[in-house]
């Protein structure tokens, strides 16, 4: 039995960090020798720009390349698969995402593509975890997303336009969970960029947990805002990598061990 998890990473609010958390999150359970694919699902390819992998020219294979060929129907001899360290690899993504969506929506059975692709990755990889970095928006990509993943781990700020989008999400879900991916659950929720000394960081975070945390898990490790997490993207590093002291790298190897720790223990 394949034993690898798909975890789709969302909110519908764009800034929140995902793609931030979906590549440190990876580094570090790679770190801790878990096989980590990550799939840069987002137009915007920010996580594909973290990686490092565009310094030496467009990816011309990419997630878009590899799902045409499954609405074609053709075999996939090489996949797009981009390693960055012994345990961490990335599939890539680009602007053109929004082409295929467009003509995707003409094929049947099209909320299944992805699946289908990550099917087929499944049998000749043996990844421990496929973390999915998601735009913010409810279109035909979500869909696929949700409907390939075992779980969804939802990304938020502690701010209130930031959680405003969960509850949105949650009714989305349970869409997909009825009529497309009835065994998909939660893997929790990662209240990023915090500033616990705030009164306002303090007073949501609190609200966050009142609120969802009787249905879905609320990771109790917080990332903290922090001017590392960019700089470590500029440099398209891990920011273990770049600053492995700092307070923001530790939270993320302490994310990644509560991460293990929760998802293994099920």
């Amino acid at each position: 039995m394949n034993k690898t998890k798909i975890i789709s990473v969302i909110n519908f609010k764009g800034g929140v960090g995902k793609s931030t958390i979906t590549y440190n999150l990876a580094s570090e359970l790679a770190d801790e020798n878990k096989k980590v694919l990550m799939i840069d699902f987002d137009g915007q390819g920010n996580l594909t720009k973290f990686s490092g992998i565009e310094k030496n020219g467009k990816c011309e294979d990419n997630i878009i390349s590899a799902l045409n060929k499954i609405i074609l129907g053709e075999d996939i001899k090489n996949h797009p698969i981009y390693p960055l360290t012994d345990n961490l690899c990335i599939i890539p993504c680009d602007i053109r995402k929004e082409n295929w969506s467009n003509r995707a929506l003409s094929c049947l059975a099209r909320e299944t593509l992805l699946k289908r692709y990550l099917e087929i990755i499944k049998k000749e990889y043996d990844y421990d975890y496929i973390l999915i970095d998601n735009a913010p928006s409810v279109n035909l990509d979500f869909q696929n997303s949700l409907v390939a993943s075992d779980k969804y781990l939802i990304v938020t700020e502690p701010e209130l336009a930031s959680t405003d989008g969960i509850e949105t999400i949650f009714n989305i879900i349970c869409q997909i969970k009825k009529y497309l991916n009835p065994k998909l659950s939660p893997a929790g929720i990662i209240i990023n960029k915090t500033q616990i000394n705030t009164n306002l960081h303090s007073i949501m975070e609190g609200v966050i947990r009142k609120a969802w945390g009787n249905n879905i898990y609320v990771f109790k490790t917080y990332i903290p805002k922090s001017i590392v997490a960019g700089e470590s993207e500029l440099l398209a590093k891990s920011i273990n990598e770049h600053n492995k002291n700092s307070k923001i790298a530790i939270a993320f190897r302490d994310l990644s061990k509560e991460f293990i720790e929760k998802l293994e223990g099920e």
